[in-house]
Formats: C-alpha cells, structure tokens, sequence
C-alpha cells in the first residue's frame, strides 16, 4: 500500500440537521454513511462501529469542530443514501470507478487497494484469473469484487452476498468454488480462517475515495484538508499500523 501524497486546503463546512448531536437534542452534525461488515475498515465491536475508516471518519468530523453520526446500512444502499441527504459523506472502502464519479464527488484517493481471490486451502491453485473462469464465485453486491465476478463467469454462478464473511462462509460451506473480495478483508478472513487460501490473480489497482453529494464543494475541500493532516502529521501511519493486515511500509 502507498500512502497518498495529498495537498492542504482551507475551506468552509455544510453539515446536516440531525437529531441527537449537539447539546439540547436537535443541532447540528456530520452524518457518516457506511457498512459496518469491511474489516479491517469498518466493523462492530460492541456497540461501537471502528475501524481504518472511521478513525479517518472522526478526524473530519474534528477538523469541522462537529459531532460525528454513524448511520449503518447495506454497502449497495449508500450512495442512493447519499444522493437523497440521508448522509453527507460515505467513507466505506468505496473503490474510485467511471460510474460511481458520475453519481458522487470524491475526495483525493487515500489508499491504494486490489482484488484478490479466496479458496480452499489443500486444493489446486489457479496460477491464473483464466483458471478462475466458470467457478461458482462469491462477492458483495455492489462492489468492485462483484464486477470482477462478472468477468469470470456468467450470472447464474455468482451468488451474491451482504459481507466478506458471508463470503467466506459460503466458500467454507462449499457452496461456491471462489471469493472475489478487495485485498484487506481476504487478508484478515485468511488469518483468522487457516482453511481459506489467498491468491493474488493480477487484478488492476484500486483506489479508494470518500464520497460526498454532487456540488458539495465545501464539504469536499474540508474531506481533503483532512486528509492532508493526517498525510502530514504522522496519524495515517498509525491508522495503518492500528488497523490494516500486513501492510507494507508506506511510501511517499
């Protein structure tokens, strides 16, 4: 992974209205949309929603001097989400794509991601994506690993689900042959699972964004401030350390 090299800017904040954030009640807040099931970026512990994102996720919220409110919902869900105020920001490993621009405005890439395969371990293991070709495959909906799937193999063999882990479930269930899932949560569910196996099949790279509404300038630029901060004073860093599975030293 590579640590983005990203510009300062100063810039003024439009939040949402929302119940529960500021003192009295009703106030003023910044509504974070994201999916709960992405470790190591977002996930539960407890009643608390953490992760790589969300600590990026509140270190906005702090340069905008406001409260933070999480608001969960399914990966496919949010940018419809955002698109209907519902949220102002979404920050949920949402890879940088042609289509999704033209819905959304993203803030500077701030990690560098790839799709990777899972299988069995103590299998055959495909030397390459055309091996991958035709087997039953899981990946999330709406994401970039489901895109990836659709090149693999026809629709009826793609079984699509809600998480990483459900992916993965299947895979152990041998309901599928193969997942297509972004490198970071095939890292963690490899470790924590040894009968999953990890390959690398020479997908392109991906870089992921924080998305905001179409014409959000400001909120955008005070994204990208934020961003360069943590670039800056050493936080990313740690966020890498904290948070992400074996990832390589980054680079300027």
């Amino acid at each position: 992974m590579k640590k983005i090299a990203i510009g300062w800017m100063l810039a003024a904040l439009t939040v949402a209205t929302c119940a529960g954030c500021g003192r009295g009640g009703a106030g003023k807040c910044l509504v974070l949309g994201t999916d709960a099931k992405f470790p190591p970026f977002e996930m539960r512990a407890g009643d608390d929603v953490v992760g790589f994102d969300v600590e990026i996720a509140k270190a906005i919220a702090a340069q905008a001097g406001l409260p933070l409110k999480i608001e969960e919902m399914e990966f496919d869900r949010l940018l419809p989400a955002l698109a209907d105020g519902k949220v102002d920001f979404v920050l949920a490993a949402l890879s940088i794509t042609d289509d999704r621009r033209a819905q959304v405005d993203f803030s500077v890439p701030y990690y560098k991601a790839t799709q990777v395969a899972l299988i069995l371990a103590g299998g055959l293991v495909p030397e390459s994506k055309e091996e991958l070709k035709g087997l039953r495959t899981a990946a999330q909906a709406g994401t970039t690993g489901y895109a990836a799937a659709e090149e693999l193999t026809a629709p009826e063999n793609i079984r699509a689900v809600a998480s990483p882990l459900a992916a993965a479930v299947d895979l152990m269930n041998s309901q599928v042959d193969v997942a297509i899932l972004d490198e970071q949560p095939a890292m963690k569910l490899a470790t924590d699972h040894p009968e999953l196996y990890l390959i690398r099949p020479e997908y392109p790279e991906e870089f992921y964004g924080v998305a905001v509404r179409k014409g959000n300038t400001n909120l955008l630029e005070t994204i990208n401030q934020t961003l360069g901060a943590l670039s800056a004073d050493g936080r990313y860093d740690r966020f890498v350390d904290q948070w992400l599975v074996g990832a390589p030293e980054s680079e300027e």
